[in-house]
């Protein structure tokens, strides 16, 4: 018999509301964490939904399971993350400067990928997809799994060592390596459902990685703090800011995040998230030391990745009017005064030539002080270049927009490099994105 649907899917559906009309209002704190805010409501109306379709949800019945799940869900992400410190494959910007509020995004955020993708994938299973799917039994040798476990090796280490061509392989390599190991020690196992001809758990899999996938790249594209990708050959034609053919990597990646949770599970007597193992080998209790030195392993690993991405991931800090230091102090001070209290206030305030002429004369200054100020806000802004790639710009002579539209991205990133004097900083990915993006808006502007 259907149940109620849960408060805290309402809470979701008020909260998901909420984040949308504030974020187009750039209203704190939901612009600046509007990614988080968006998933963390998707995984409370999903949990409600699946509690309104079968009266059991990770959330409400099996609530140990969801909280444990959250740090195992950033320690698994930041597997990829450190991986990502070799594939150079995205970065982020637009982050925010305090070190505690960063590293309590990282962990809010990376907290969802568990949640979100096991949530889509009951409420797709609640919902009797693929519920009749059979395949024929296929049953892998003992030999067949080793080759496997090598096969898995080899993804993983030529997506690090060759990964300008090989930089896909580490979203597949994780599923070879382990699910033969999870199927050894009598885990739960997709192998084994191959074996019974069932293929339904990764249909479903693969379906909720694609729907995960759509909405991580569709919140992410309107958040603030966001990531950018620089994934080779594939920069033109994206769907928000994913490359079209890169959204076939998150099927697999459902697949390989629910294989490496199967596998942590193994050290937890079997006992998983899932309904029919939520319960299975309950007598067995986890050591407290055993406890203790995850929680240490959790933590640690957490605080090493955390501060090697703010030293190689993070681009740019969202730029603040307290850092256009390319307003003179005294005029930063005035400008919160008539009204402005952010960048994005002196753009969308002088957008007219009537806004920036009363501007200027309530400010006491020329008109070209007061355009050149708009300029390069603009351009910090551009695509999260940030103050710090902004000031690099500057000593090659590029000061707006326009002047970045004007260049060549592999002569500009010659340009820098000689400045600079430190090969690949910044990187000419990032420079084909500013470049790209400046023609963008020089395009907008002359419509």
């Amino acid at each position: 018999m259907k149940k109620t649907f849960p408060i805290h899917g309402i809470f979701g559906i008020i909260l998901l509301l909420l984040s949308e009309i504030f974020l187009f209002e750039k209203l704190d704190p939901f612009y600046s964490w509007f990614y988080s805010f968006a998933w963390w409501s998707y995984i409370l109306i999903v949990d409600a939904a699946i509690y309104r379709l079968k009266g059991n949800s990770l959330i409400l019945n099996r609530t140990k399971e969801f909280f444990l799940m959250i740090p195992w869900s950033i320690f698994i992400w930041l597997i990829f993350e450190a991986a990502n410190l070799s594939l150079k494959d995205w970065y982020y910007i637009n982050l925010p400067h305090f070190v505690v509020e960063r590293w309590c995004g990282y962990a809010i955020a990376y907290g969802t990928v568990l949640p979100g993708l096991f949530e889509t994938t009951e409420l797709l299973e609640s919902l009797g997809l693929f519920k009749k799917s059979n395949i024929k039994k296929t049953e892998i040798s003992g030999g067949g799994h080793s080759v496997l476990v090598l096969l898995g090796a080899l993804c993983l280490l030529s997506s690090l060592l060759v990964s300008e061509y090989f930089f896909p392989l580490i979203w597949v390599g994780f599923i070879f390596l382990l699910e033969p190991l999870n199927y050894r020690f009598g885990g739960k196992s997709l192998l084994r459902d191959l074996e019974e001809g069932s293929p339904r758990k990764i249909y479903l899999l693969l379906v909720a990685g694609l729907i995960c996938g759509f909405l991580w790249e569709f919140w992410n594209f309107w958040a603030l703090s966001k990531w950018v990708y620089t994934v080779p050959f594939f920069e033109n034609g994206k769907g928000f800011e994913m490359p079209f053919l890169g959204f076939l990597g998150f099927p697999p990646f459902a697949v390989q995040a629910y294989v490496m949770y199967k596998f942590i599970s193994l050290f937890r007597s079997g006992r998983g998230w899932e309904e029919s193992a939520y319960r299975v080998n309950v007598e067995k209790k986890t050591r407290p030391l055993t406890t203790i030195l995850t929680a240490i392993l959790i933590t640690s690993f957490s605080v090493l990745i955390f501060r090697a991405i703010d030293s190689y991931t993070v681009d740019s800090y969202y730029p603040r009017l307290e850092d256009a230091y390319w307003i003179e102090p005294q005029y930063r001070r005035e400008l919160p005064k008539v009204g402005i209290s952010s960048l994005d206030d002196l753009i969308s305030k002088t957008r007219g030539k009537d806004e920036r002429d009363e501007l200027a004369l309530r400010l006491l200054i020329p008109k070209e002080v007061l355009v050149q100020w708009v300029e390069e806000a603009r351009l910090v802004q551009l695509k999260g270049l940030g103050v710090e790639n902004l000031r690099l710009l500057e000593r090659v002579g590029i000061e707006s927009t326009f002047a970045l539209a004007r260049e060549d991205p592999e002569s500009l990133y010659q340009k820098l490099e000689q400045v600079t004097q430190k090969k690949g900083s910044p990187r000419k990915a990032m420079i084909r994105i500013w470049v790209r993006g400046a023609r963008e808006e020089v395009k907008k502007s002359e419509w």
